[in-house]
Parts: C-alpha cells; sequence; structure tokens
C-alpha cells in the first residue's frame, strides 16, 4: 500500500519512485531472465538501427517475469492510481546506449482525458548524466501540458522539418526532475507527462516496463488505443488463459475491442 501522500504526488507531479522495493536477490533474477529474453525475443528494427535492443512484448514470454504483472508492489500501486477495473497494456525490456528528447508517450491534450502508467525497473544505477529518466513534473495536466507542445514537436519533427531548439534551451538544459535510481527501486509515470534521457550515450541502460491503463468505456478510448497501442488490444494467449483472476480481468474484453 502506498500512502495518500504518494497518490497525491503521482496525481500532481505525474510520477512516483518507491525506493529499494525489490531486494538483491529478487534483483538478480530478474537481471537473469532479463538477459535471455532480450537476447532471444524479436527486436524492434528502429530501435536496433540505433545499437538499442528493445522487444515488446516482454516480460509476458516469461513466468517468472509474468509475476510482476500481479506483484502487489507493483499492481498494488497501481491500483490506487488507476480506476477500478483497469487493464493490462503491455511490456517491453531495452538495453543500450540511450538518449531520447523530450516528448510524452501519449501526446496532445485529447489524451489527457485517459490515464495510462507506465511502470520502469531498472536493472542499472542511473543518475541525471548517466540516463536517468527526466521528467517535467506537472506537465501531465492542461494547460501546463499545452503550453509543452514544441518539446513534442521537436521531437517528433513535425513535417520532417528541422526545427529550433523549444524555448531556446538545449534538451538537457530544460528544467526538469531527474528521477534518479538504484536496482530494486520501482518508477511509475503518467505517459501523458512530458520525459526526457539525456547523458545515456556513455553508459549501458536496462530496464523492464511494464504498463497499465484505466479501464475503456467510450469510444473515444478506443480511438486511442488503436492509435497508440494497438497491441495492447492483442493480449498474449498465456495472459487471456491465465489462471490468476487479477491478469484475467486486466485482458478481459480486449480482443473484443480490437473488432
Amino acid at each position: 500500500m502506498i500512502t495518500e501522500g504518494q497518490v497525491a504526488h503521482f496525481n500532481t507531479f505525474g510520477f512516483l519512485i518507491l525506493r529499494n522495493a525489490f531486494s538483491s536477490d529478487e534483483m538478480e533474477t530478474f537481471t537473469s531472465e532479463f538477459e535471455t529474453l532480450i537476447e532471444t525475443g524479436e527486436g524492434n528494427p528502429d530501435q536496433a538501427e540505433r545499437g538499442v535492443r528493445s522487444v515488446s512484448p516482454f516480460i509476458d514470454k516469461s513466468p517468472r517475469l509474468t509475476e510482476l504483472v500481479v506483484d502487489d508492489r507493483i499492481y498494488g500501486t497501481i491500483a490506487q492510481l488507476l480506476e477500478p477495473g483497469f487493464m493490462w497494456s503491455g511490456s517491453e525490456g531495452q538495453r543500450g546506449r540511450v538518449q531520447s528528447t523530450w516528448h510524452a508517450d501519449r501526446p496532445g491534450v485529447e489524451e489527457l482525458f485517459f490515464t495510462r502508467i507506465k511502470v520502469h525497473i531498472y536493472l542499472d544505477h542511473t543518475t541525471k548524466e548517466t540516463g536517468a529518466l527526466r521528467v517535467i513534473p506537472g506537465s501531465q495536466r492542461s494547460p501546463y501540458h499545452d503550453l509543452l507542445q514544441p518539446l513534442i514537436n521537436y521531437h517528433f519533427k513535425v513535417n520532417n522539418e528541422t526545427i529550433p531548439h523549444p524555448f531556446g534551451l538545449e534538451g538537457a538544459d530544460i528544467p526538469c526532475y531527474a528521477v534518479e535510481s538504484n536496482p530494486g527501486d520501482i518508477v511509475f509515470f503518467n505517459q501523458s507527462v512530458m520525459h526526457a534521457v539525456y547523458g545515456g550515450l556513455g553508459s549501458q541502460r536496462r530496464y523492464i516496463a511494464l504498463k497499465y491503463a484505466d479501464k475503456p468505456v467510450s469510444d473515444r478510448h478506443v480511438e486511442s488505443l488503436k492509435k497508440w497501442s494497438e497491441y495492447a488490444l492483442h493480449p498474449e494467449d498465456n495472459f487471456l488463459n491465465s489462471e490468476d483472476p487479477r491478469i484475467r480481468n486486466m485482458v478481459e474484453g480486449l480482443v473484443e475491442l480490437a473488432q
């Protein structure tokens, strides 16, 4: 269970970190499973061109890592941050030397009505200067999100045109909070919050990601899922047929929404 203060922190700033949630023995197990999956899974070719190994779905392929989906340290926290009946929205694993300019995974004011949360478990120590996740606190809310649209335009290169650095600053100099972490920590962030990674090109950066979302209750929600995470509507068979009621409940009805 997280406290009311932690819930308020997430709702206000768009992120939350739970320190030392997993033991060193657990992290050794996760890391071993990670290395097996990252080598054997089908990687993202776009990422591979940049020397990054990114595999999705990820933990869905490992019985041991699948346990993380319903682990109370993660699932219990998500249950306090999302509405009842929330859904599973996929997973990924990534390894490489990464730099990413400012963006939101689910960008635009039209996406703020539908809360989606990404959970990162970093397998390596990260600092602001070595690839830690940087966030702009509160940017998952309008009108702040609207005012930061130039960052999104810069990241996605609208019409493939080169545009000036937003706000006259290099990306690494944008005011932010660096979510530095150690193995064993869990990072939760709203996928509409502005975030970036700088300094990650000089060191290996490995993480396991789990994704959850509010239950889709309108055509607008379904349209958003199809636009940004179509894969979430096609859960793995082992999730659809899981003996764990938590997992089954999170994927129930998703296949029908895809039709």
